[in-house]
């Protein structure tokens, strides 16, 4: 398993121009994913923490004029040589998780996926928070069954615990 290195996807991050906000975002999604992955750890639950540091830096490569960041950003990401790395990324959104292949599965395809869910902009918020901004500015869209999805994923992973 080849993951590269934060150094690594700092670089491909401004290599392909990712404006400074969406780096500052992944950070921050960077870091949630590291407390989430402590406390599991605190619970004798092995997290690759390479590879999540990687697709949280990583995950919206592709935000910035596209049709589906998701899915171009998985195909970029593994077009890289990092397979591992665009699973999860392919795992992060809200939109395709329908369909069974976009559903996170693994402890790091959930950590990324929530500690994303847990940021809005670059700040750490509640999911609740986070999802009155996405509902909010994608208002034709209904959330309700992805925040109960994610709500799930939270207490899988934190229990009673907050971060």
């Amino acid at each position: 398993m080849i993951i590269p290195t934060k150094e690594e996807c700092l670089k491909i991050l401004k290599d392909n121009n990712v404006p400074d906000n969406i780096i500052a975002h992944s950070k921050a999604v960077c870091d949630v994913a590291m407390k989430v992955a402590d406390l599991l750890e605190r619970k004798n639950i092995h997290v690759n923490r390479d590879l999540v540091t990687a697709a949280a830096l990583l995950h919206d490569i592709k935000k910035v004029n596209s049709i589906d960041h998701v899915i171009e950003g998985y195909e970029f990401i593994k077009s890289l040589g990092f397979p591992e790395v665009s699973l999860i990324i392919k795992k992060h959104g809200l939109v395709h998780l329908q369909n069974e292949d976009f559903v996170p599965k693994t402890w790091e395809e959930k950590i990324v996926f929530y500690a994303d869910k847990r940021v809005k902009n670059d700040k750490i918020v509640s999911v609740e928070q986070r999802f009155g901004y996405v509902k909010q500015r994608y208002n034709h869209y209904d959330v309700q069954k992805e925040y109960d999805f994610t709500k799930e994923i939270e207490k899988e992973l934190l229990g009673e615990e907050e971060i």
